[in-house]
């Protein structure tokens, strides 16, 4: 088992997942909320940190809806800022359920240069992206980390090497590596596995 594995108990009516689109450009995050057992009336309130509550009355489930980010701190690998993300689901004014999470405030893109080069951007900057191709090997565990302390180690040494990027090569890491790399601030290009 090479994925992040885990056991928990829901009610039957429960937040699924988040889905957040950061919008630098328009100061919003755009945020869709998939609920099991949806029910016409449910609410959710959204708190993000440093942003007043706001609380929207959804039509439908994973329906999107835009919230402001005012004045956003954008996230790169020098100042890797996360937003903290708070979503409760309200039925008649009671909460059924309530998740937490995080964003950043990032966007990448693609654009020409003065010589008509494109480049990758970051932030609608051009940011130069070096780091190593990582297969993700284990010498004891092939695909498997042998801790996530260890998954870690690996992102905060990259960093420490003086890279800014990772070429994830083949592999899908756990979902913990990943929220590794946003907190330290390490990008990442995923290759597709076939």
């Amino acid at each position: 088992i090479w994925q992040t594995v885990w056991l928990e108990t829901v009610p039957a009516d429960f937040i699924i997942s988040t889905r957040q689109i950061p919008d630098i450009d328009k100061g919003q995050l755009s945020l869709s909320v998939q609920v099991n057992n949806f029910l016409t009336g449910d609410q959710l309130q959204v708190n993000i940190e440093g942003a007043p509550a706001a609380t929207a009355q959804v039509s439908a489930n994973s329906t999107a809806f835009n919230l402001p980010v005012k004045d956003p701190k954008l996230w790169s690998p020098d100042a890797p800022y996360l937003y903290e993300l708070t979503v409760t689901l309200l039925r008649k004014g009671k909460i059924v359920d309530h998740i937490n999470s995080y964003f950043a405030m990032r966007k990448i893109s693609a654009a020409k240069d003065a010589n008509g080069i494109k480049r990758l951007l970051l932030n609608n900057k051009f940011l130069f992206q070096f780091g190593p191709l990582d297969q993700g090997w284990w010498p004891d565990g092939l695909y498997t980390a042998p801790s996530d302390e260890a998954l870690r180690f690996d992102i905060e040494k990259t960093k420490q090497l003086g890279f800014n990027m990772i070429r994830k090569h083949v592999k899908v890491e756990p979902a913990r590596w990943y929220a590794h790399c946003d907190k330290i601030g390490m990008l990442v290009w995923q290759d597709m596995p076939n």
